[in-house]
């Protein structure tokens, strides 16, 4: 029995060599993996790293902070507003650093497609180019930089975890493990700690201040703790305000501490609690207390969020349950992975898995509370029996509860319901994760949940870089015009003398039909073939507009070339682009109608930004009106005319009734004819409706249109289509009487009309009469 003492004790320390080797592993995995994000995202496509760097830039420039003004329109948008600690270490970082071509580098891209992943193209929020090539030079140089130490705080953070974990947690140094994976392999931290952005100061100072805190509560506070929480939280008020949600916390834990102190007999316990609380708020008033009096010198707010939100843009809809439960989806996905300018989603199976995973976890959690409710106090952990203390987990659920209800309140006030914003207490998030889960495994398999959770995190984090940010913005390859696919409807028009459109191609979304058909709400795909004629020193932009009935617009794209991509800027005479553009049909679009594709070029800067003039290849200038296709309804509606008609013209149209009313508008002066037309079969011609109005013995009015004013030809109609055809008559100079309505097609290119027969027979002059009463 003496033997056993020394085989444990040496069990223990080997388990905590290996533990410590594995938690240098993952740090080191990380530091590796934060370098690749690193390399493969573009500068300023990290989130709001295009906002927080230019306030790196002008510190370094000017020497000063940013003075927010909203009438102003800065580089450095709301971020601006933050406070200093991160730019000012960025700044001193990079200060050595020339960057002078911050201007020629920082050039966004006025199409970008922010906060809407399923949109295709237009991606990247910059217009990227050689600068950022190897060797790294100025700009590009100082953003990787601070980029490097980003990542290297995002390890501290990591080291963190695994600490904090193995003080709430000290039965089971998986959890710790675990907890340490969970941060390190989320994705979506790897891919904020790979920029420049304050939330990864914020992290590692939010989490040693709770692992201070935890260190304090369980072996008894003492005066360096006081010391050391005042710095902490000193140096993360003028890092992020979130961090300041920490200071109840901290108020809490340190007197909770006093109280068992005093209980357990130890001498000044309230006094020495008391004096550390007054220690950090000392510490915090001579740290941080110069940037809140700047703020209420120039803002008349301490914090400034008002000027922040009067910048950022405050929510002008209250945030209900039902809205919030909505913008959910997004809080969840940010916190795992949304890459890029929240624009880059991974395969929806692993959103799925992740949240299958925190839910299992989440029950755990629960589970384990209700179990350290009921020994109250203290329990045993039923493996190891080593004592669990409740106040700890307990600590680290407040602070993630406080820190969820700051970002829900400040959400409340601006759209910034994002689950990464919630980093600032990753290290708490995944401990709690890592105890969950654990917890609610049985012993004999934690070791192989532990691996599947982590090394399934890691292999997504190994991934996302190649698999989805890098194809994200890969430029597509160039083509030569020559070269160039059999199947493309060739045009050459010119434009702007510095353009060529090549041709296009577009595709039926559905086989069956002879054009390309389209309903509400779905997108045409359109390949358009773009050709450099010249140098250009101009960024010009591509417009797609699809109109509608009256040429109305009902969809649209604008971009610049290879879906942002590719600005015209840097292509050589020569170089063709080939853009596949998925241009949406408005919703509330009418249907059916034809819809005119339009496609050219334009400045975006000029004012009214009207399109260069398009000629044809014969050198004739043209409306840029590409090709044609057909929008018909979701579903063509059951007709009931109220007055029913079964009139059959040629062989493929079927008139099935009229309605004729006094226009509601201006009843004085027309009548609206409302005919309803059946597509029998395909029409072979473009048919023109024509309507006579004829008294006893001549005609006194006529009226020929299109069906639907032209929008809808009949020559595109097809089998089974319904089409409801209203006409405005305007017969303000008709006397008052009885009259009758002839109503035919003809072909307007040979007079001929189309033969209409009823069940009787033919109908005489190929007209079908209608009764007329003018009051």
């Amino acid at each position: 029995m003496r033997a056993v003492a020394p085989v444990v004790a040496s069990s223990t320390a080997c388990v905590d060599i290996r533990t410590q080797w594995l938690l240098i592993v993952i740090v080191v995995v990380f530091l590796g993996m934060g370098s690749v994000y690193s390399f493969v995202t573009p500068i300023f496509e990290a989130s709001d790293e295009r906002w927080h760097y230019p306030v790196v830039h002008h510190i370094v420039r000017t020497g000063q902070l940013p003075v927010q003004d909203p009438q102003k329109r800065t580089d450095w948008h709301q971020e601006g507003s933050q406070p200093p600690l991160y730019y000012l270490m960025a700044a001193a970082l990079t200060a050595w650093i020339p960057t002078n071509d911050f201007r020629s580098v920082y050039v966004p891209n006025p199409h970008a497609v922010v906060g809407e992943p399923l949109v295709v193209g237009n991606k990247n929020m910059m217009v990227h180019g050689a600068h950022e090539d190897w060797p790294w030079q100025g700009t590009t140089l100082a953003v990787h930089l601070i980029r490097f130490f980003s990542v290297t705080l995002g390890a501290v953070t990591v080291w963190l975890t695994y600490h904090i974990a193995r003080l709430a947690w000290p039965s089971e140094e998986r959890v710790a493990l675990l907890a340490a994976a969970l941060t390190a392999f989320n994705p979506m931290f790897l891919f904020i700690s790979a920029s420049v952005n304050n939330d990864n100061l914020a992290a590692p100072l939010a989490a040693a201040t709770v692992f201070i805190l935890l260190r304090a509560m369980r072996r008894g506070q003492r005066r360096r703790d006081g010391v050391w929480l005042g710095i902490l939280l000193g140096l993360g008020a003028i890092t992020k305000l979130s961090v300041l949600t920490l200071l109840p916390l901290t108020l809490l834990g340190l007197l909770w501490e006093a109280w068992r102190g005093q209980r357990q007999g130890r001498a000044h316990a309230w006094r020495d609690g008391w004096l550390n609380l007054l220690l950090i708020l000392c510490l915090i008033a001579v740290i941080a207390g110069w940037w809140y009096w700047r703020n209420w010198t120039l803002y008349g707010d301490p914090t400034g969020l008002n000027r922040m939100l009067d910048i950022a843009g405050r929510r002008k809809e209250a945030l209900t349950w039902e809205r919030l439960w909505y913008e959910f989806e997004g809080f969840r996905i940010t916190y795992w992975a949304l890459f890029g300018a929240l624009n880059i989603l991974v395969d929806r199976w692993i959103y799925t898995f992740l949240d299958g995973f925190s839910v299992v976890a989440g029950l755990g959690l629960v589970f384990t509370c209700i179990r350290l409710a009921i020994w109250q106090h203290r329990c045993k952990d039923a493996e190891s029996g080593v004592m669990v203390e409740p106040a700890s987990l307990v600590l680290l659920i407040v602070w993630v509860v406080w820190v969820l209800a700051a970002l829900l309140r400040w959400t409340s006030q601006t759209y910034a319901t994002q689950g990464r914003l919630m980093f600032v207490a990753i290290a708490g998030i995944s401990t709690l994760l890592a105890i969950g889960w654990l917890t609610i495994v049985p012993c004999r398999l934690r070791t192989a949940a532990s691996v599947v959770v982590g090394g399934g995190l890691c292999m997504l984090a190994v991934l996302s870089p190649f698999t989805y940010i890098a194809p994200a913005y890969a430029r597509p390859p160039l083509l030569r015009a020559a070269h160039l696919p059999n199947d493309v409807s060739r045009v050459n028009w010119t434009i702007g003398d510095v353009m060529r459109l090549v041709g296009y191609r577009i595709e039926s979304t559905a086989a069956t039909r002879a054009w390309p058909t389209l309903r509400p709400f779905e997108s045409l795909p359109l390949t358009v073939y773009w050709e450099a004629l010249k140098p250009m020193d101009t960024h010009y932009s591509v417009f797609v507009h699809l109109l509608g009935r009256g040429r109305h617009v009902i969809g649209q794209v604008n971009t610049y070339p290879g879906l942002g991509l590719w600005p015209t800027t840097h292509l050589q005479p020569g170089d063709v682009v080939a853009d596949t553009y998925w241009v949406p049909v408005a919703a509330e679009a009418a249907a059916p109608t034809l819809v005119r594709v339009h496609v050219g070029l334009y400045r975006y800067e000029e004012a009214g930004r009207p399109g260069l003039e398009t000629r044809d290849a014969s050198g004739e200038r043209i409306e840029p009106w590409l090709t044609t296709v057909k929008l018909i309804p979701w579903e063509w509606p059951q007709v009931t005319p109220i007055h029913p008609l079964n009139v059959q013209l040629g062989e493929s149209i079927r008139l099935l009734g009229y309605d004729l009313a006094q226009d509601q508008v201006d009843i004085n002066l027309r009548y609206v004819l409302t005919l309803y037309w059946e597509a029998l079969g395909r029409p072979a011609a473009d048919y023109t409706v024509f309507i006579q109005v004829w008294d006893e013995t001549h005609q006194v009015a006529g009226f020929d249109s299109r069906p639907l004013g032209g929008d809808y030809p009949t020559d595109w109609w097809e089998e089974g289509e319904r089409i409801v055809d209203p006409h405005m008559l305007d017969l303000s100079s008709v006397p008052a009487g009885h009259y009758e309505l002839r109503v035919g097609m003809y072909r307007l290119d040979t007079g001929e009309r189309l033969p209409a027969y009823d069940a009787a027979g033919p109908l005489p002059d190929y007209a079908v009469r209608l009764e007329l009463l003018i009051r």
